[in-house]
């Protein structure tokens, strides 16, 4: 795997984030009230790897630099961000009026937003320049992406016991019953016409519940930047030689915001798991949560040895009565146990449940 293994990320200028650190592991996950500046940060990592590959660092649909300026900096102030690597090395992206100085390398961001296109009698096929298989941003291109690489072979850790085999598709299908115990999935594409679709037991995703369509890509995203190139040395076809080779030159980082979402509090469970096995077989994973259940399951591998606390960070955003964005960062111990917790961190049903236990007059 590429040595661009973060281990902390410099914001200045962006948003709420005027002049900020974080502190980067295997599995970073980003917790807080709405708009306390987590999407904000895993937004300066898409902005750091897009303009390490020669394009824009403005996102679509997200303005220009007058627009995502913090407004707690300078009128004229750069926006810079910068990645410090396990390595010593480090890298910096710095946005002005006048031009923009791009980093020189990045691992490659493997981004599903909370916005994903949940259940469609048809998704388009990928036709994208370089053709590395690509899912999109809100999974647009997953049954494409999942057939293009379906024979690559993911790592024993990740292996589901419901999995009829130890190739992608097979163990995607493995996952998903996590979700519907008992479900048989079909993914298939239709190249004359670019588009492609999937089914849940025989029916197609429109008749059956928005948390299979709506987790596949996270599950399929996870797996398959999982992989090792190493256990992959025979192809089925080109794109799975791009994707292997992607990953042996630059690594994966995967940006995941809301990946809990329309699951069952078991379900979250599950994803967590899933999530810390990953980080602990190499992936770098930064996400965004609202689920204490989805925590929960990283604590609990993380008790049961499947992972280890040190290469776990949990950060609490709030913001001060300025906007801006403070960081909290209660440690994880080995037991799965915080050794401190924050208010509004996860606490609100340990509140209602008091609420609910005082008598009544």
């Amino acid at each position: 795997m590429a040595d661009l293994i973060i281990n902390k990320l410099k914001i200045a200028s962006l948003k709420s984030l005027p002049s900020n650190e974080v502190e980067i592991r295997p599995l970073t996950l980003l917790a807080g009230i709405n708009n306390s500046g987590k999407s904000t940060i895993i937004q300066a990592v898409r902005m750091f790897f897009s303009a390490s590959r020669g394009d824009s660092p403005f996102l679509k649909g997200h303005g220009d630099i007058s627009e995502i300026r913090s407004k707690s900096s300078s009128k004229n102030s750069d926006i810079s961000i910068s990645f410090e690597y396990s390595n010593g090395d480090s890298d910096v992206l710095i946005i002005s009026e006048e031009k923009t100085t791009s980093p020189r390398k990045s691992p490659h961001v493997i981004y599903i937003g909370a916005d994903r296109l949940g259940p469609r009698p048809s998704l388009e096929t990928y036709q994208g320049a370089g053709n590395i298989p690509f899912i999109g941003g809100r999974g647009e291109h997953i049954v494409d992406f999942i057939t293009k690489l379906s024979a690559l072979i993911v790592p024993n850790d990740l292996h589901h016991e419901c999995s009829e085999g130890v190739t992608l598709e097979y163990e995607i299908k493995g996952w998903l019953n996590e979700i519907s115990p008992g479900v048989e999935s079909f993914f298939e594409t239709h190249a004359k016409s670019d588009t492609s679709h999937s089914e849940f037991d025989g029916y197609r995703s429109t008749n059956v519940g928005f948390g299979l369509s709506y987790t596949l890509p996270v599950i399929a995203a996870i797996l398959s930047a999982s992989i090792q190139h190493e256990d992959n040395t025979k192809f089925a076809n080109n794109f799975s030689e791009r994707w292997v080779n992607e990953q042996k030159n630059n690594g994966f980082l995967l940006a995941l915001e809301n990946p809990e979402a329309h699951l069952h509090p078991q379900g979250q469970t599950a994803m967590g798991e899933l999530i810390a096995k990953a980080a602990n077989s190499g992936l770098q994973i930064i996400l965004e949560t609202h689920s204490d259940h989805l925590m929960d399951g990283i604590r609990i591998a993380v008790k049961n040895g499947i992972c280890k606390s040190e290469n776990i960070i949990f950060h609490y955003l709030e913001k001060n009565s300025d906007g801006i964005t403070n960081i909290i960062t209660p440690r994880l111990n080995s037991n799965g146990q915080l050794e401190s917790w924050p208010v509004g961190f996860f606490d609100q049903t340990l509140k209602n449940r008091a609420i609910l236990a005082k008598r009544s007059r």
